[in-house]
C-alpha cells in the first residue's frame, strides 16, 4: 500500500488567512507595518504646524492665496485629487489581470481599491468628528482632513511602493500638486492637507507592505520618491522613503 502525503501543501493551506482576516490586516496596516513610521512622521509634522500656525503658517498661506502661484495648474490638481487616478489604476489593473490571468495585476487592483477606500473612510469620519470650518466657506464644517490629499497620497504611496522609481516620482509629484492646489485655492488649511496626506500615505504603504509580506517580497529594496510644488516665490518639496 502506497500512501501519499503533501505536508507542504497542507501547511500552506493552513497558514493562508481567510478573506475577512485579510481585510482586517489591511485595515490596521498603518499601525502594524513599517507604515507606522510614516504615520508618526506625519503626526509630528502636523503638531509642528499647529504650534507655529499663527507665526508662520497662516501668513505664508495668506500670501499663497493672494498670489496663487499655481495658476491654471490648480485645476488639474483639483481633478487629480478626485480619485480619478486611483479609479483608472483599479480598473486598468483589473482589466489586464482578467485578460492576461495575471494574479499580480489583480492584487494591485484590489490593494489600490482598499488603500483608497480605507483612507477615504478614515478621513470622512474625522471630517464629521472634527467639523472644522473651511477657510473659504465657514458654513462648510468639513475641512480637516483634506480628502483630495488623502486619496492622492494613498495613490502615490502605493505606486511608489509597488512600481519602479520613475512611476513613484511621477505619482508623488502629482500628489504634491494636489496637496498644494488645496491651499492655493483656499479650500484647505495646511494642517488639513498634511493630515490627509498622512492618512493616505499610511494606508498606501501599509497595504503594500501587507501584500509584499504575503508574496514573500517584504525585504525588497528601498525606493525613494520626491514631490515638488511652487510655494511663495520658491518651492516646497517632499522626500518619501519606502522600504
Amino acid at each position: 500500500m502506497i500512501c501519499s502525503l503533501d505536508p507542504v501543501g497542507a501547511a500552506e493551506q493552513e497558514v493562508q488567512p481567510k478573506w475577512g482576516e485579510k481585510v482586517w490586516e489591511n485595515v490596521k496596516s498603518p499601525f502594524t507595518t513599517k507604515a507606522r513610521e510614516a504615520l508618526l512622521l506625519g503626526g509630528a509634522v502636523l503638531v509642528t504646524i499647529l504650534v507655529f500656525e499663527d507665526q508662520i503658517i497662516d501668513p505664508a498661506q495668506e500670501e499663497s492665496i493672494e498670489n496663487k502661484p499655481l495658476g491654471k495648474l490648480s485645476h488639474f490638481g483639483d481633478l487629480a485629487g478626485q480619485m480619478y487616478p486611483n479609479a483608472l489604476y483599479v480598473v486598468g489593473m483589473l482589466g489586464y489581470g482578467l485578460i492576461e490571468s495575471d494574479r499580480d495585476a489583480l492584487g494591485n487592483s484590489s490593494s489600490m481599491f482598499q488603500a483608497t477606500a480605507y483612507s477615504a473612510a478614515v478621513t470622512t469620519a474625522l471630517k464629521y468628528a472634527v467639523r472644522e470650518p473651511r477657510p473659504n466657506n465657514p458654513d462648510r464644517k468639513n475641512s480637516f482632513p483634506s480628502g483630495h490629499a488623502t486619496t492622492a497620497f494613498a495613490f502615490a504611496a502605493y505606486i511608489g511602493c509597488r512600481h519602479s522609481l520613475p512611476w513613484g516620482i511621477a505619482a508623488y509629484s502629482m500628489a504634491g500638486l494636489v496637496a498644494y492646489s488645496r491651499m492655493n485655492d483656499n479650500a484647505h488649511f495646511m494642517h488639513d492637507v498634511v493630515g490627509g496626506a498622512t492618512i493616505g500615505e499610511a494606508y498606501g504603504l501599509g497595504i503594500c507592505h501587507i501584500e509584499n509580506q504575503r508574496n514573500g517580497l517584504d525585504g525588497a529594496a528601498s525606493k525613494v520618491s520626491w514631490a515638488v510644488a511652487p510655494f511663495d516665490e520658491g518651492a516646497m518639496g517632499q522626500l518619501s522613503l519606502t522600504y
